[in-house]
């Protein structure tokens, strides 16, 4: 029996990969599937196959669950499979696999990743997180994403962190090429992503909940 875990908030979606996986291990390999859709270090490190929606940008940041695999494979779900950048530690060899794609392809990818790992003596990639090279953000990057999502202006940020327009601007700049962002909606996306987080540690998420107290104290501040 595999454990399959996707974290697919659409229901409709999930519900086609459920019949997907289904009929892929029943007449491929003769296996049955136990489904879960709980993202948690204890679901991830049961897990043959991790499902896992990824918005522009989220393979920049570091996804602390990940860091529970034990065997099995991460397909990442993203709208554009040809976009996805190199990857830090914990998707370096994940399967990427755009939304659009037909189901044959899937079926061609999924077969040749699985078989993979069904060789002897194979191991997935391990890293460990000091030699993760996932982004960060400075304290005052932190700052300014924080205020952008509770939608305050440019203006606003500027008036309210006494600096000028123009260093609003430019950090936003360095931001969105931080983490290859084309557009204001990429970007808000992705700040959703991480404020929607729950870890213990959402640096992100204290800052927008505590009115950015927690940057105040941090030198650096991380995912």
């Amino acid at each position: 029996m595999l454990n399959i875990v996707i974290q697919e908030s659409d229901l409709f979606f999930r519900q086609g990969l459920q019949c997907f996986f289904t009929d892929f291990f029943l007449f491929e390999f003769n296996q049955g599937i136990h489904f879960n859709f709980e993202f948690t270090h204890d679901t991830v490190r049961m897990a043959d196959i991790i499902v896992l929606p990824l918005c522009p940008g989220e393979v920049f940041t570091c996804i602390p669950e990940l860091q529970s695999r034990t065997r099995g494979i991460v397909i990442g779900l993203v709208d554009d499979a040809f976009r996805t950048p190199a990857s830090p530690s914990c998707f370096q060899d994940i399967l990427f696999i755009a939304r659009r794609t037909s189901l044959m392809q899937v079926r061609e990818a999924l077969n040749i990743t699985w078989q993979k790992t069904q060789l002897t003596g194979f191991s997935g990639d391990k890293n460990a997180c000091s030699g993760c090279q996932h982004k960060t953000l400075s304290m005052q990057q932190m700052r300014i994403m924080v205020n952008l999502y509770k939608g305050l202006s440019v203006t606003q940020i500027a008036d309210k962190l006494k600096v000028s327009c123009k260093t609003i601007f430019t950090h936003k700049y360095m931001v969105m090429q931080k983490f290859d962002l084309r557009s204001d909606y990429e970007l808000m996306i992705l700040l959703n992503k991480l404020a929607e987080r729950n870890t213990h540690q959402n640096i992100f998420r204290d800052c927008f909940l505590n009115n950015s107290r927690t940057c105040d104290v941090a030198e650096e501040m991380i995912f």
